[in-house]
This record gives structure tokens, sequence and C-alpha cells, in this order.
């Protein structure tokens, strides 16, 4: 059923003009939403665990976290991203890595599944459309016997309404606690630069960071990952670098190390701080979802004690 219904939706937005796709697809999209949810009751929905939940289960157990979101999905479906170029082999290892079930090892996927509560107007209208249009492709790679992490577990705060956003305190305190007392190592896009000009790694015990090529990273994924393989296994690895963390992170948990992608993060910190309504400017930053990519230069001294190679 769910594949006839995909077909038929397919052939129409093959046949129709955009404009039409524009003006129905919303509507399309919270129908079949509601029905899913309120005639079907949602029976085939993985397991999702809420960002709080997720984050006191990885500090509990200390985890390595890999974090698939729709940019992942985008990839696996062939499709390019702003900052990554599709690639086969890049697609199969992600298709490869979702569905790695391992102890020690937390998966994370958008909690799309359930009820869209407490969203704002374009988180919401975002949602809809990404289940209706991948709902299907998501469960094929997922498993209704296991739990997952809620990818959105470093995103607390733009894509939420007022009363969500009282909690996004909350959940930053959390975050913190991932690194708290550690030394960390940052595997990073070179102009991310997270926690510059913020104290997101205040309790951090020290940070380096290995800089990577800000765009198209996979390119380089071979060398990218020998460098992380220098560093001791005593540090814990952060990682933002798009789809090529998922890669990045999995390989270097089956040699031993503790890994956590907390992708987008300091963009939302960054937000939060300013108590900004929407994604905005920061001051050395790249910013891919408003099409920042070439910001200034950082010449801060502990940032650059803090580099110990670079990947570009």
């Amino acid at each position: 059923m769910g594949k006839t219904l995909e077909n038929i939706f397919n052939w129409i937005r093959k046949h129709t003009p955009l404009w039409l796709h524009w003006k129905m697809g919303p509507v399309v999209a919270k129908g079949v939403y509601l029905f899913r949810m309120h005639i079907l009751g949602n029976k085939d929905a993985p397991k999702v665990l809420s960002a709080s939940d997720t984050l006191d289960l990885i500090v509990k157990d200390n985890l390595s976290v890999i974090r698939f979101g729709d940019g992942e999905m985008t990839i696996m479906e062939g499709d390019n991203l702003g900052f990554q170029k599709t690639n086969p082999e890049l697609a199969k290892r992600l298709k490869e890595i979702i569905q790695v079930d391992l102890p020690g090892l937390l998966i994370c996927v958008p909690d799309f599944f359930g009820k869209l509560e407490g969203l704002v107007h374009f988180a919401y209208t975002f949602a809809l459309h990404h289940q209706f249009r991948y709902r299907r492709k998501w469960l094929v790679l997922l498993s209704q016997n296991r739990v997952y992490g809620e990818t959105g577990m470093t995103r607390p705060y733009l894509g939420y309404d007022e009363n969500a956003r009282k909690h996004s305190g909350k959940i930053f305190r959390k975050i913190f606690l991932l690194w708290k007392g550690k030394e960390v190592v940052l595997i990073e896009g070179s102009k991310s630069r997270l926690g510059v000009g913020n104290d997101l790694f205040k309790d951090a015990v020290s940070v380096n960071r290995i800089l990577c090529p800000p765009e198209n990273a996979f390119d380089r994924y071979n060398e990218i990952l020998a460098e992380a393989l220098k560093t001791g296994k005593d540090k814990l690895i952060l990682l933002s670098l798009g789809p090529t963390a998922k890669l990045l992170g999995y390989d270097l948990f089956i040699n031993g190390y503790r890994v956590i992608d907390i992708g987008h993060v300091d963009m939302e910190y960054e937000m939060y701080l300013r108590k900004e309504p929407a994604q905005t400017k920061v001051k050395y930053k790249y910013f891919n979802e408003i099409s920042e990519r070439n910001p200034e230069e950082c010449g801060e001294p502990e940032y650059l004690s803090q580099i110990i190679a670079k990947i570009l």
C-alpha cells in the first residue's frame, strides 16, 4: 500500500507544474500525516527517545553517538547538499551504518515519526514535507525492535515555539555534560569554529582541533581518518563534519574510540544566547542553512593554539 501511494504521488509530482506543488504539497502532506496519526494509529513508527532522554542515556552509559538527519537522507537518495556533493560510496556506507546495532553506539534519527508538537511554522511544515516524501525510505532502514536517540538533541532551540524554548537552557546544560571533565579532540570543518566566541566548551578540560575541508569533506576521507587515528584513545572525539562525520564516527568507534557527533550544536547555541528567532550571521562561522559560506578568517590566539592538524 505504501509503495503504491508513493508511486501515485511521484507520478503526480512529475506531471504537474511546480507552482501547483507549492500550493497543494503542504495540504496533501498534512492530510496524509493526520490520516496516519489518527486513523492508522502510527503503528509503524520507530521508537525515538526525546532529546532530553537521549542526552541522559548518553551520559549515563558513556555512549558513542552517530546522528542521521535529512541531509544524510538526501545523500542516500543520490542528491547533493549545499556543502557535500553526492557520492555512491558515501551513500552506500551511510545506509550500512544507520542499520548497525552495536553495544556502546547510539544511532540517532529525527523524531519526524510521531506527533509534531511545539514547533514553529517553518519547522512544522518542513517536518510534514519530509515525512511525506521520505517516511517510507526511513522505515526501510530502521527497525521497530530497537530504540533510537533523537538527532535533534543538538538543536533544542530554533525549531521550537516559545513554550518549548523555555526548556532549551536545560537541554544545553545536559549537552555540556557530554564533555565535562574530558580532554576533547574536535574534528570539524575549517570554517565552523565551534565554541569560538562563546562558552560551549567551558566544562571541557582541553580542546584540540583537527580542521577539515568545509565542503566535500568526503573527498579527503582517508586522510581525515588517518589523522584522527593518531589521537589517543583517552580523548573524547567530537565530530561536526556533515555526512562524512557518520563514517568517521563509525570507523573510529570500531577502532576503540568514544565519539559523539555534535553537528549544529554551536549554531543553535549561538542563536539561543542571542535569543534570535531565526539563524543569523555570526562572526567567523560557516552556516550552510543561510548560505553563509565565507565567514571572516579567525585569528584569535586561543583558537589558533587549539589546532593540531589540518587536512584542507
